[in-house]
């Protein structure tokens, strides 16, 4: 007879192991675009969980990016971001 599966146990195990891959990939990400970079002057980081709890970070001490330019920074560099992204995408279904 087969073993009975939790069908909770396994979707906490996979949400868990989800989350995991998630925060391993920030991190690749963010040593990526740490190292390409001559002298860092200022980050900002947003990041949030399944239920839309966020977390932000930011450093803006150096450089001409100053604390009340940030927000604006971020929402820029991201819609820019998110633009390439759905247009790669867009060729991408197109192309198959």
């Amino acid at each position: 007879m087969a073993a009975v599966i939790n069908l909770v146990s396994e979707r906490q195990h996979r949400t868990a192991r989800e989350a995991a891959e998630l925060r391993d990939e920030l991190l690749e990400k963010c040593c990526v675009s740490v190292a390409d970079l001559d002298r860092l002057a200022g980050y900002a980081l947003v990041v949030w969980d399944a239920r839309g709890d966020m977390r932000t970070a930011y450093n803006a001490a150096e450089g001409p990016i100053g604390p009340a330019l940030v927000p604006t920074l971020v929402a820029d560099a991201l819609n820019r971001h998110v633009a390439v992204m759905l247009a790669r995408s867009d060729d991408t279904d197109a192309s198959s």
